[in-house]
């Protein structure tokens, strides 16, 4: 990106420039195995997220029952 910077005080890039840069990209069977490992970690932290609840709710009717 540098080297098609533009100016002095005000640098920019012109949309030309810009849109003629190559970008590398992962292949589609890449980008489909990054979605499923990131879908299994939003699982996983769903289901700790849930344990979590368990717990608090646990600790809430053990200290419920301490007062009673």
């Amino acid at each position: 990106m540098k080297r098609i910077l533009v100016g002095s005080t005000q640098v920019h890039i012109r949309n030309g420039d810009f849109f003629n840069v190559k970008m590398n990209t992962p292949t589609l069977n890449e980008q489909n195995k990054i979605a499923d490992f990131l879908t299994a970690i939003d699982e996983k932290i769903a289901a700790v997220d849930g344990q979590l609840q368990q717990a608090e709710d646990f600790k809430k009717g053990l200290l419920q029952q301490m007062f009673v």
